[in-house]
């Protein structure tokens, strides 16, 4: 754990966890600690407490949040550049809502290594939505859409084509 400035209302709960800590430890001891180094190690629990909160938060909003990708990286880019080469957003639609990830990526391995594969859920409900997006090098992703576009996956034929570009909101 690195000690990092926490938000502001994460750092006042720290605090009042610390001052409660605080006020047990001058009850317990009496008067033989000194308010300047009660306040400061009152201080210290605070920001090591709220700096743990802080890091257990994203992890809790993580666990609330559907596998659905934010609205930003939701609009695939057409393309972009790597270290080894053009990477393509490959649309891929039409996928059985039983259909699981594992298997969908192995439909596309024989093509080129999948970078990666991002299925679209509903907010509301969070089931799968029958969509995805799944990055790849250029030209597996070239092959990968000729081949796999038609078809037959869990019961559905696929709809494969290059991602589109979404303009406007």
């Amino acid at each position: 754990m690195t000690l990092r400035a926490p938000s502001l209302p994460t750092y006042l709960i720290g605090l009042l966890v610390s001052a409660a800590l605080g006020g047990l430890l001058w009850f317990a001891l009496g008067e033989q600690l000194s308010a300047p180094l009660l306040l400061a190690l009152g201080l210290f629990l605070g920001h090591f407490v709220g700096s743990w909160l802080g890091e257990a938060a994203p992890a809790r909003a993580e666990a609330r949040a559907p596998a659905e990708a934010p609205a930003a990286a939701a609009r695939p880019a057409q393309t972009a550049k790597s270290g080894s080469g053009e990477i393509k957003s490959i649309y891929v639609g039409n996928i059985a809502f039983s259909a699981p990830r594992e298997e969908l990526q192995a439909l596309f391995a024989p093509y080129g290594e999948v970078i990666s594969l991002r299925l679209m859920m509903d907010r509301a409900t969070g089931r799968p939505r029958g969509y995805g997006f799944i990055e790849m090098e250029a030209d597996a992703a070239d092959s990968a859409i000729r081949a796999l576009d038609g078809h037959e996956f869990f019961g559905r034929q696929l709809r494969v084509n290059e991602a589109k570009q979404r303009i406007g909101g």
